[in-house]
């Protein structure tokens, strides 16, 4: 799944990033800063767009037109701090669902994965607490018989546990299995 969170403002842009990428590490978040920037984006494929109402580079609803024309099946949030009622009310007729800005973050990612289909599974798809353990050790280059010993479990245990780390992000061995990992921000 890829999202794109779009906000002139940077810090905002990268806590919502942050927030979002803490909360399902394998999605892809792009990002982008004005309209032009996040309707490029768009056209190389989202499935969800949290943008900021008040950017450069277009007027509101004419931004969210663009993003919609390029990304017709996205999902659309707007996130803004805006309080206009008619323009939120022409946002909300054009399908768009309207986040305030002044909401607590787990009641904004709350929103957005109630919103964006795929993204509650995603929470579903981590990793069991001890495959992490082993990913974790692997990271920093041990054995498998010194994550046993680490631990406490046998080399064959962490020799399972290694083969399904590998299989679930789709590596083709242990090295690239932590490579992935970290690109993916799970370790």
């Amino acid at each position: 799944m890829r999202g794109l969170i779009c906000d002139d403002h940077p810090l905002m842009r990268e806590a919502l990033v942050a927030a979002v990428r803490d909360r399902w590490p394998t999605l892809v978040v792009d990002e982008a800063g004005d309209f032009p920037t996040a309707w490029a984006s768009a056209e190389a494929g989202v499935d969800f767009c949290l943008v900021d109402l008040g950017m450069p580079g277009a007027e509101p609803l004419a931004g969210l037109a663009g993003l919609r024309e390029r990304a017709p099946e996205a999902t659309l949030l707007a996130v803004t701090g805006l309080t206009d009622p008619a323009l939120l009310a022409r946002v909300l007729a054009c399908g768009n669902a309207v986040l305030s800005k002044n909401i607590e973050a787990d009641v904004l990612l709350e929103a957005i994965g109630a919103a964006v289909p795929g993204l509650l599974a995603l929470e579903r798809i981590r990793l069991p607490p001890r495959q992490q353990q082993v990913l974790d050790l692997l990271a920093h280059g041990l054995t498998n018989k010194e994550i046993a010993r680490r631990l406490e479990i046998s080399p064959a245990t962490v020799k399972i546990h290694v083969a399904r780390v590998v299989s679930w992000l789709g590596a083709l061995n242990r090295t690239d299995a932590v490579a992935r990992a970290q690109r993916e921000r799970l370790i």
